[in-house]
């Protein structure tokens, strides 16, 4: 039938509310299953992929970016669904480690609450900074001499700027368990372990150290000590009231472990020759602390100088299953010496 005929049958203006309703029915049809299908995950076998977005980049880039990977299925989705939802200016920079596997919702909450892609890192007690610097690298989060530096030139309140120390965060980088940020710098890793190390030193231990007459890189010097020459338990707060004994009555402490940092070698490859080395560190050739912290101690060595043991002990002389025999005097430890060679 000509089209003519069709208009003059229906009729203009009926004609013209059929094809509107045709084209709202198709719209509609076609909305539903964009709504449907634009924001459902891409693959359940995508693989991760890490994203990085920069400070200051508009959803809309974003979202054209994550579609040219295959995270999303359509960039238009993401941004319709943010401007519904309000949070489209809320995204925040960093990288992420996004999958196909989630929802454009699911990725799009990720980006907006800050959920940003992390490496966990561990660092023992008693490591120090040299030791970290190389766990760094091997965990691929900073290189070696980049922490180095950071921890050089650290801004430790704690320590006087005229402080002959090795690493101003030596002592300072609390041993524990981290989620570091990808594309954290090697100062920005500095600062997250001075950071906890600070929520663990807490007022009530500031007191206890002030109790003491001991400010706080006494402390953290000493407990570096008692992590270095403790080995079980419950001698730290013996070993800790013997280097407090020794510092109160002017005493070297003549510490092993001090030797073996000032020459930057392993403790068995440490000699009585070498106990006359001259450096602030070596705690045979100088009276007192050495000027900071040789390691990183964890929190048992710092409560053990906080609270050490009650005893009047001035030497203690290791075992080899990792004891130690606690003297009075230096005829007590040369006894002890001669008995345990």
């Amino acid at each position: 039938m000509p089209w003519s005929h069709i208009v003059r049958r229906i009729g203009p203006g009926r004609l013209l509310g059929l094809l509107v309703a045709l084209v709202l029915i198709v719209g509609l049809g076609w909305a539903g299953i964009f709504w449907s299908t634009g924001g459902a995950p891409v693959s359940p076998k995508a693989p991760p992929v890490l994203v990085h977005v920069q400070d200051g980049t508009s959803l809309a880039g974003v979202a054209e970016h994550l579609q040219r990977l295959g995270i999303i299925r359509s960039a238009l989705y993401l941004r319709l669904y943010a401007d519904q939802t309000h949070v489209a200016q809320d995204i925040q920079a960093g990288v992420y480690l996004l999958s196909g596997r989630r929802s454009a919702a699911e990725i799009l909450h990720q980006l907006v609450s800050g959920q940003v892609a992390t490496r966990r890192l561990t660092i023992p007690e008693g490591y120090t900074v040299s030791d970290i610097a190389f766990l760094l690298e091997r965990r691929g989060i900073a290189r070696t001499q980049a922490f180095v530096a950071a921890a050089t030139s650290f801004a430790n309140p704690f320590i006087p700027r005229a402080s002959h120390v090795r690493y101003r965060l030596e002592g300072y980088a609390f041993p524990s368990t981290y989620e570091i940020p990808y594309g954290t710098s090697a100062t920005g890793v500095a600062d997250i372990l001075f950071a906890q190390w600070e929520r663990e030193f807490t007022p009530a231990m500031r007191k206890a150290a002030a109790k003491q007459h001991l400010d706080v890189n006494a402390v953290m010097t000493l407990a570096s000590l008692v992590e270095r020459e403790a080995k079980l338990e419950r001698e730290r707060p013996v070993i800790a009231a013997v280097f407090l004994n020794r510092l109160r009555r002017g005493m070297p402490m003549q510490s092993d472990p001090t030797v073996a940092y000032a020459l930057r070698r392993p403790l068995q490859q440490v000699s009585l020759k070498d106990e006359s080395f001259p450096s602030p560190y070596n705690t045979y050739y100088v009276k007192g602390l050495p000027p900071g912290p040789i390691c990183n101690p964890g929190m048992p060595s710092i409560e053990a100088v906080l609270h050490p043991a009650k005893v009047g002990y001035l030497y203690f002389y290791g075992l080899p299953n990792g004891g130690h025999i606690f003297s009075y005097t230096y005829a007590q430890q040369l006894a002890a010496e001669k008995a345990h060679p």
